[in-house]
C-alpha cells in the first residue's frame, strides 16, 4: 500500500483526450486534498487524480470537487490566478525541490506556468519565460449539481525528466476557492501554514 505522501501514475491506455467521465478515470491513483495548515477534512471536498499515457507521451491530472460559487476574473495567461479560484500542481520534476515547475489552472480555463528557483537564503525567484506550448486544459463547472471538474494534459516533453516506469517526481496539488465562507486552501500534502510554496512538504508521485 503506498504512503500518505505517495501516489502511483499508472500507465494506462487512452485515445485522445480524458475528459473528466472517461472510464480511465475510473484505473487512475486518486486522493483527497485537505486543508493546507490543519490537514483536515474542508468544508468543500476535492479529489486529485493523475494517470500517464505512454502511446500519447502525456500525463493527465484530474481535479473534482464540490463548488457552490465560481470567483474568477482573470482572462489572460500567466495572470496572478492563484488571487481567485484556482487548481494548481507543483512539480520538482528532477527530484530537487528547491526548483519546480508552478502550474495553476482558473476555472475559465485560464493558464499559468512558470518555473520556481529558491535561493540559499529561501527567496524565491519565478521565470515567467517558461511556458508550455501544448497544455491543454478543459475545466467544466455545473451549477445545478455545485460541481467542478478540471482535466489537464501535459506533454512529456515539456519535462527535464519525462515520465517513465521506476522513476518519481516530487508534487503537491492544490485548490484555492472562494465563497461566503472565505478563503479555502486545499492541498494533496498539507504544509503547516497558509502558503503553498513549502516544497520539502512535497510528496512523491512514483511511475509504475
Amino acid at each position: 500500500m503506498a504512503k500518505k505522501n505517495q501516489m502511483q501514475c499508472r500507465q494506462l491506455e487512452c485515445d485522445g483526450f480524458p475528459r473528466a467521465d472517461h472510464p480511465v478515470w475510473k484505473e487512475a491513483d486518486s486522493c483527497s486534498l485537505v486543508d493546507v495548515v490543519t490537514g483536515e477534512k474542508p468544508f468543500l471536498g476535492t479529489q486529485f487524480s493523475v494517470f500517464r499515457c505512454d502511446k500519447e507521451q502525456r500525463i493527465f491530472f484530474l481535479f473534482q470537487g464540490e463548488d457552490d460559487r465560481i470567483q474568477s476574473s482573470f482572462r489572460w495567461r500567466d495572470e496572478p490566478l492563484y488571487r481567485e479560484d484556482v487548481f494548481e500542481v507543483f512539480i520538482a520534476d528532477n527530484n530537487n525541490v528547491s526548483h519546480y515547475i508552478e502550474l495553476e489552472a482558473s476555472p475559465h480555463n485560464v493558464l499559468f506556468d512558470g518555473l520556481i528557483s529558491c535561493d540559499e537564503d529561501g527567496n524565491r525567484h519565478l521565470d515567467m519565460s517558461f511556458d508550455i506550448k501544448e497544455w491543454r486544459v478543459e475545466t467544466r463547472y455545473v451549477e445545478k449539481k455545485n460541481y467542478i471538474t478540471s482535466v489537464w494534459s501535459l506533454p512529456y516533453t515539456a519535462f527535464s525528466i519525462p515520465p517513465e516506469a521506476g522513476k518519481s517526481w516530487r508534487i503537491n496539488a492544490f485548490r484555492i476557492d472562494h465563497s461566503e465562507r472565505g478563503e479555502s486552501l486545499q492541498a494533496w500534502q498539507k504544509t503547516g501554514e497558509a502558503n503553498f510554496h513549502v516544497p520539502d512538504a512535497f510528496g512523491y508521485l512514483e511511475f509504475v
